[in-house]
């Protein structure tokens, strides 16, 4: 919704306001963002009153006694007083002084931003057009309403329209001043197998830069963060959020001097970025988004959440239900054949799984990760008659068929690198250095950008193919950067490539994958409707990585698989039922070798994981998202699912301890005065996780590290404790029900919840 009069525009979102001001000085301002306002009739009141300068300011001009420095600008530049960080640094021939103030604005048909990924269906777009009368550039601020989920976009255009060449070292999508609240700054950090990891810290005096410059967005650094006030936790208090629909390097940078103004800016990273442009030529940025909520990092969640569902992933996805997935990858490697992929494909389709996907080693003389990457021809001799016969016995089996490339990468023991050693991202001087034994195909070129389309739908018209993954295994090195723009170009050429292949094959689910979430990010998504989060497929770190995603990505775009017990990563020892609990939260899939799931309790067991996440798809899907506690805060971990007149609660803990206090299921969201019934999700307990104990029940001796007790686990199926009854909405928030007494070294029987280190629960909650 908009409001404006002859010096104030209020921009507002269904629960959301953002109050901008040109003032006597005709600079653009932000008296105001946070809870929805009623009307311009608050502006005033709102606005920032500045009769004398303070300190050591600069006086803007004679007539007025305004500072830039003290002003709450939307948008900023160096020379004129303003001693924050600029959200852009210009120079031309004549000077490295602009200084830019309103010409007017106006009201547009929400537009779609030329050669990048732009959020859909939104409601309002306001431009707001600013000048450099004596050097003749133009700024044009775009402010993009998503009424709905509270969300506001912002990204800018620079026009040169002077004769000279403007050059660009930097230009920021998004700037919004702030009053410090004790902010706390949400962010996440990582790495391979390590993504997304909560970090905290305070709001300090200074410049505080969240940046990527490894040519994506990087695990290292995801483009989401969070500003959290004094007092807020994730159930209430003012929280603000900011994302950029990017997948190359950013900059994100929070400042605050010392009255504590905070400026806040979101954008391309200004690292190595010089972009030149000649007379008539435009610039445009990324879309950079915001959003507040008075209700929490719950309620931010929320927000963030509905505008990535409804406006980021294609649309036809939806609400569209995910399907259960099978990876041969964990299992396989790069060792199998027709005959093996086969056998897999039989025992995925009899447990109820519904989508085969073929990973890596299914082309050319792919048998390792040093040769075949990039001449995308099935390999005859693994798999004879290709990849349309496993997608029709993928077919009889009743499950989908998906297929995994890396269309951005080569080997150089290939035909391709062969043929054109010349496509690879390399500058003269120096021998290019190798990641995972490959290089990098360079996306600027539009003979590469072609070579990797027609790679890709070539495959996908091969066969019944109704998935791709598309992996990304190494950073980007030994770029030519003399233009300044090459990350830049290199993503808008990934993205035009992106472009034709889902409109010409718009019914494939595209999963996006760079070694894991190494460019998990909104321009990805504006493609791929969900992400393989991490190569990690331990229990623990997966945990920690999905609490992380969800501070700002919804659960339907985010694809976790239960792999074996001992993970390969860690070597870490979870049960099925542990890993299971953590996998469903968002789309599930599997990743193990299914052959050596054998005996009558395993198999039981992954069935009735896979009909129970069936039967609750829509929640863990679609659900909203409830979480408690950070688990660097403590050692439970509580994940809510919530629905219209239900809920999955998943609890976990890290290591058990001693003398363990009551449990409790407390849920939130629920109707107060409404009746729920709540159910335990029944799991299977090994019996060898009982070690020497066995044997105060075992008529004969077993030795707990002996060949005996492992065999009988495989058979002899223990269950979990079940929980049950009836509770109010009221007191489910506020006390819980009391859970079965936790195993504390003393007895057990059905009565008792065995847990230990790295266990879990999972229950449902149902309205009456």
């Amino acid at each position: 919704m908009l409001d404006k009069n002859e010096h104030y525009i209020l921009l507002s979102t269904k629960k959301t306001s953002l109050l901008l001001f040109v003032n006597e000085i005709k600079k653009l301002t932000c008296q105001y963002y946070g809870k929805k306002i009623a009307s311009l009739e608050e502006a005033d009141a709102l606005t920032r009153k500045r009769p004398y300068l303070e300190g050591t300011e600069i006086q803007y001009n004679e007539e007025n006694p305004l500072s830039l420095n003290h002003m709450k600008l939307a948008y900023s530049t160096l020379g004129k007083g303003d001693y924050f960080a600029p959200s852009m640094i210009l120079e031309n021939e004549d000077s490295t002084l602009f200084d830019f103030v309103v010409e007017g604005f106006e009201e547009i048909a929400p537009q779609k931003i030329d050669g990048l990924p732009t959020p859909h269906d939104a409601d309002q777009e306001v431009v707001i057009h600013l000048k450099e009368e004596a050097l003749q550039v133009l700024v044009d601020l775009h402010y993009v309403i998503f009424e709905d989920s509270d969300t506001i976009g912002s990204y800018v255009e620079v026009i040169n329209k002077n004769e000279k060449a403007l050059t660009i070292t930097k230009v920021m999508s998004l700037q919004l001043p702030l009053i410090n609240e004790d902010f706390q700054l949400w962010s996440t950090y990582g790495n391979w197998i390590s993504e997304l990891q909560i970090q905290k810290t305070p709001l300090l005096r200074g410049r505080q830069v969240i940046e990527s410059l490894v040519g994506y967005s990087s695990a290292r650094h995801n483009p989401a963060f969070a500003l959290v006030a004094s007092g807020a936790n994730f159930h209430y208090g003012n929280v603000y959020g900011f994302n950029l629909v990017y997948s190359s390097n950013f900059e994100d940078s929070i400042e605050m001097d010392s009255f504590e103004n905070v400026r806040v800016q979101v954008g391309i990273s200004s690292t190595a970025f010089r972009k030149v442009l000649q007379k008539e030529e435009k610039f445009t940025t990324p879309m950079a988004v915001m959003t507040y909520s008075s209700e929490g990092l719950n309620g931010l969640g929320e927000q963030f959440h509905f505008f990535v569902n409804s406006h980021v992933i294609p649309s036809q996805w939806n609400h569209m239900a995910r399907p259960i997935a099978y990876n041969n990858w964990e299992a396989t490697n790069f060792k199998f054949n027709k005959r093996k992929i086969f056998s897999l494909m039989k025992v995925a389709a009899k447990f109820g799984m519904e989508l085969f996907v073929l990973d890596d080693g299914w082309f050319s003389t792919r048998n390792d990760d040093s040769h075949g990457l990039g001449d995308w021809e099935v390999n005859e001799k693994k798999l004879p008659g290709g990849l349309s016969a496993l997608a029709q016995r993928a077919k009889k089996y009743g499950m989908k068929f998906g297929i995994w490339m890396e269309p951005e990468m080569v080997n150089d023991d290939t035909k391709l690198y062969r043929d054109h050693p010349d496509w690879i991202i390399h500058e003269k001087f120096h021998k290019p250095s190798k990641g995972r034994h490959q290089y990098v195909l360079d996306l600027t070129k539009k003979e590469v950008q072609e070579f990797v389309y027609e790679s890709v739908a070539k495959t996908l018209r091969s066969a019944e193919i109704s998935y791709l993954k598309w992996d990304c295994n190494r950073c980007i090195s030994d770029y030519d950067n003399r233009n300044g723009t090459f990350f830049y170009d290199y993503c808008r050429g990934l993205y035009s490539v992106l472009e034709r292949l889902i409109k010409e094959f718009p019914n494939v689910l595209f999963e996006n994958c760079a070694s894991g979430g190494n460019r998990f990010d909104l321009g990805m998504l504006s493609y791929f409707p969900q992400s393989w989060m991490s190569d990690d497929t331990d229990s623990y770190q997966r945990l920690l990585i999905q609490e992380g995603g969800l501070l700002f990505y919804p659960p339907s775009v985010m694809s976790n698989h239960v792999a074996a017990k001992t993970s390969n990563q860690l070597l870490r020892y979870t049960s099925y039922d542990t890993k299971f609990n953590i996998a469903a939260l968002g789309v599930l899939g599997y990743e193990l070798d299914l052959n050596d799931v054998i005996g009558r309790k395993d198999p039981n067991v992954l069935i009735k994981q896979i009909d129970y996440y069936k039967e609750h798809r829509e929640l863990f899907q679609w659900g909203k998202v409830i979480q408690d506690r950070t688990i660097i805060d403590s050692d439970h971990k509580m994940i809510e699912f919530l629905g219209e007149n239900e809920a999955i609660v998943s609890q976990f803990i890290l290591i058990g301890k001693p003398n363990p206090k009551e449990g409790h299921l407390i849920v939130y969201g629920l109707e107060d005065d409404a009746q729920y019934e709540f159910k335990t999700r029944k799991e299977s307990i090994a019996l060898k996780r009982f070690g020497n104990l066995v044997n105060m029940v075992s008529p004969i001796h077993i030795n707990p590290d002996g060949r005996l007790l492992p065999i009988i686990s495989k058979y002899l199926e223990m269950y979990s404790e079940e929980d049950s009854g009836t509770l109010s909405g009221a007191a489910f928030r506020t006390v819980g029900a009391t859970l079965a007494q936790e195993w504390s070294g003393v007895g057990y029987d059905e009565r008792v919840r065995m847990l230990g280190d790295f266990g879990s629960r999972m229950y449902y909650i149902r309205k009456k």
